[in-house]
């Protein structure tokens, strides 16, 4: 009975095949893309982490005004606010860093930790 409808249905089971077989590669495929996505995110994060404390991925050193910019950019990274709050506020920043970063980047930092808290 079975070997009759594979017999009768070669065309029908060859296309559940082929529509089996893409379904699971398009499955795979979005699952790539979505940790490709995660790492660039990441990375990203991390290059503005980079940036505000004085060092771009390049390794040229930003403005003030870049960092500032790049410390607000933060707030697009939901995910990662626990880390941004670790990172801020269990570093003893004021003594680490020179004064016109204290002076300017500073400020925003503590805005920034207070609104994502």
């Amino acid at each position: 009975m079975i070997l009759e409808f594979i017999t009768k249905n070669k065309d029908l089971i060859g296309l559940i095949v082929v529509c089996f077989t893409g379904l699971l590669g398009f499955v795979k495929w979005i699952d790539t893309r979505r940790r490709e996505l995660i790492e660039k995110r990441y990375k990203t994060y991390m290059d503005l982490i980079g940036v505000i404390s004085g060092k771009r991925a390049d390794s040229t050193t930003p403005n003030i005004t870049e960092q500032i910019a790049a410390t607000w950019f933060l707030l697009e990274y939901k995910e990662y606010y626990d880390m941004t709050k670790r990172i801020f506020l269990d570093s003893d920043l004021e003594n680490m860093a020179n004064e016109p970063w204290v002076k300017h980047v500073l400020p925003h930092i503590y805005r920034l930790v207070k609104r994502i808290s």
